[in-house]
């Protein structure tokens, strides 16, 4: 089952009910994002698409390639991309990044990626929605290993994840000569803890890092 989203500008999104849903960690991280017209870029893990659509929509694209490793998922964001006559704009792959195999060849790779490790908890690993959730198909380590590969040297990694993995991450970063360039805190409210951050990493550049003013989604 499924239905459609309404978004802007008379752009739609069929969202199946029961799987994963997009939220505002994909409308965050592509107004995080800067303007990537003329650019190569890649989006690893586009689910239904979301996250190319809302970028051709703020127009930063001029063309995106979209891998994504579950089949029916993708073959949704294709329909995605379809219903909103973007073909010419976004490309949708079906194939587990780790097989995917350019290599130094986009410019800005983007990824919101699942955000939980597998922990010995019993979970569905042939679910949809937990794919998408739990670090099943790709762990942190594994997309910024591929995220590297990938890259043109000096080429830009953005990505959204949960704040509490901050450390974990700079440190893969840095493993693979990758460093932070930009740090934006996301909270839910004002007086909780931040429970987001936007990620903006250069390949090869250890540059000054810039933190950004948080984002509240709400204000008291």
């Amino acid at each position: 089952m499924s239905d459609i989203t309404d978004l802007f500008q008379g752009y739609k999104l069929i969202q199946e009910k029961d799987g994963f849903r997009f939220s505002s960690d994909a409308i965050v991280l592509t107004e995080f994002i800067g303007d990537l017209k003329e650019k190569k870029v890649l989006e690893i893990g586009t689910g239904n698409g979301i996250i190319p659509i809302l970028l051709k929509i703020q127009d930063k694209i001029d063309f995106i390639t979209a891998l994504e490793v579950q089949n029916s998922v993708s073959e949704l964001a294709k329909k995605n991309i379809e219903i909103n006559n973007l073909e010419s704009n976004i490309e949708i792959i079906n194939i587990d990044v780790k097989d995917y195999e350019k290599s130094n060849f986009y410019d800005t790779i983007i990824s919101n990626p699942p955000y939980m490790k597998v922990d010995g908890k019993n979970i569905n690993k042939n679910d949809k929605k937990t794919i998408a959730r739990h670090e099943i198909k790709l762990e942190l380590k594994d997309l910024i290993v591929h995220g590297k590969r990938l890259l043109k040297p000096r080429g830009s990694f953005y990505m959204v994840h949960r704040t509490h993995r901050l450390p974990e991450i700079i440190v893969e970063l840095n493993k693979n000569n990758m460093f932070l360039e930009k740090l934006k805190f996301v909270y839910h409210c004002e007086g909780k803890k931040s429970n987001l951050v936007l990620i903006k990493a250069n390949k090869g550049k250890n540059i000054i890092l810039e933190v950004e003013e948080p984002l509240y989604l709400e204000r008291k």
